[in-house]
């Protein structure tokens, strides 16, 4: 029993221990490690990898998340509200009525006498004129009207003698018309009282007969030259009447050169310049009569079928609503843009006229607007009455997701989702929704540039 327990004391190992010259007494065994020690780093790189791939996958999987800072978003409210469709454009004042204002005869711009924007009166003088050749042409005709008239009055003077001519030979000729006559019913008294002879009664009546056919045709030549003379005069005097015509024609040629206004109004376009050259026929300006303006502007061709003549529009002048109404459009699309003109419909007595129906948006003035020449004015064109509609309001989300969808909030009012809209007319505030939403839903209505392809945000 003794010798097992110190064989058993001589078989355990003992501690290695270090003498005090630095040798050990005995040597201990180091057990070997596990296999799996040498390749950790590896495990754990690529469990780090998997795990990398695993999340990249969910993410790719699942709805794209972006964190936005809750400060930069507008939220709006969708509701079921009154909805009226219409546009608005700038439109600028100018005249109802113009007037072209043209040279009639060309030349040399030698004096201004106004400037763009003068409120002239009619007859004030706006450009003179100089034409040497005019001037020279105007002064021929006038010699040759002179020189015409004199030989025109020469025979007038030759007529009017010829004339007292005639007459004097038609007296003569019914004088002896007359004394024949007598001389003849003499006979027959002196036939009857038998102091002549029947033979020379016949006599008497041949030669009576002779003279008084040949007198009478004396008397007819005198008149149809009468008449002659007549009509040479009347010729004479319309030849004269005519050269005066042309005479003072040349004399408007002269006129004309001095260029007037041809009534009250505001002249505009006037680009000539001293020393210029203007043709005849060539615009110089343009009169704008001030009794009455228009209102012209530009919209866009995606309303060109649905404004027409009769529409109703406002404008607010120095805090006051005015009516308007569409007076005009023109189809000739330019620049993807149409032109309209349009009127205020207030009448001479200060009611609104029944052309068109004003909307009672707000309390219309029963007055003109005080237009000016020029001025700018912001319009209001209605497209239709108010409705009752689903609207959201206007936002920069448009602009990046053309209406099809937007992001709404969820119940938490801390995240956002993409979803699918529809949206209809449209004004300068509001939306109308047709589908995708419905009334008080919350949307974000900023910030899409910033979202890029994010179906998801929160905040």
């Amino acid at each position: 029993m003794e010798k097992n327990n110190n064989s058993q004391l001589h078989s355990a190992p003992l501690p290695h221990r270090e003498g005090k010259g630095g040798g050990s007494a005995m040597d201990i065994p180091i057990p070997p490690r596990p296999w799996y020690v040498k390749y950790l780093k590896y495990i754990i790189g690529g469990a780090v990898l998997v795990g990398l791939m695993v999340y990249a996958l969910v993410l790719q999987l699942g709805p794209r998340t972006l964190k936005v800072e809750m400060a930069d978003e507008q939220i709006a409210t969708v509701v079921e509200g009154e909805f009226m469709e219409y546009v608005d454009v700038n439109g600028v004042v100018a005249p109802a009525t113009s007037m072209r204002v043209n040279a009639t005869e060309g030349g040399t711009v030698e004096r201004i006498c106004c400037h763009n924007g003068d409120v002239l009166q009619r007859g004030d003088t706006i450009l003179v004129l100089s034409n040497p050749k005019v001037l020279e042409e105007i002064a021929a005709e006038r010699q040759s009207y002179d020189l015409q008239q004199m030989q025109h009055r020469q025979q007038l003077i030759e007529m009017q003698q010829k004339s007292i001519t005639l007459r004097s030979q038609a007296l003569q000729a019914d004088f002896e018309l007359k004394k024949m006559s007598k001389d003849f019913e003499l006979a027959e008294e002196e036939t009857r009282m038998g102091v002549r002879s029947q033979a020379q009664l016949d006599v008497a009546r041949d030669e009576y007969d002779y003279n008084r056919r040949r007198t009478l045709l004396n008397i007819e030549s005198l008149r149809q030259d009468s008449v002659l003379n007549v009509i040479g005069r009347q010729l004479i005097e319309q030849q004269m009447a005519m050269e005066a015509q042309r005479l003072a024609n040349s004399n408007r040629r002269r006129d004309a050169l001095v260029i007037l206004a041809p009534t009250d109004g505001q002249i505009g376009n006037l680009n000539a310049v001293i020393g210029g050259q203007v043709s005849a026929g060539e615009q110089v300006g343009e009169i704008g009569v001030l009794t009455d303006f228009k209102v012209t502007a530009r919209l866009n061709e995606y309303y060109i079928d649905r404004v027409q003549t009769g529409l109703p529009a406002t404008a607010v002048l120095k805090g006051q609503r005015y009516a308007f109404e569409v007076s005009r459009t023109t189809p000739q699309v330019q620049d993807h843009s149409f032109a309209i003109e349009l009127m205020s419909p207030i009448g001479p007595m200060g009611h609104i006229s029944p052309m068109g129906p004003i909307s009672p948006m707000s309390p219309m003035s029963q007055e003109k607007p005080a237009l000016r020449l020029g001025q700018t004015l912001r319009l209001q064109i209605e497209l239709g009455k108010p409705e009752q509609r689903l609207i959201i309001p206007r936002g920069n989300f448009y602009a990046q997701t053309s209406g099809l969808w937007v992001m709404k909030v969820d119940e938490t009012g801390h995240c956002a989702r993409r979803v699918p809209i529809r949206l209809g007319r449209q004004n300068t505030e509001h939306y109308e929704v047709i589908s995708g939403l419905r009334a008080g839903d919350r949307i974000l209505i900023s910030g899409y540039e910033a979202f890029g392809d994010a179906e998801v945000v929160k905040w």
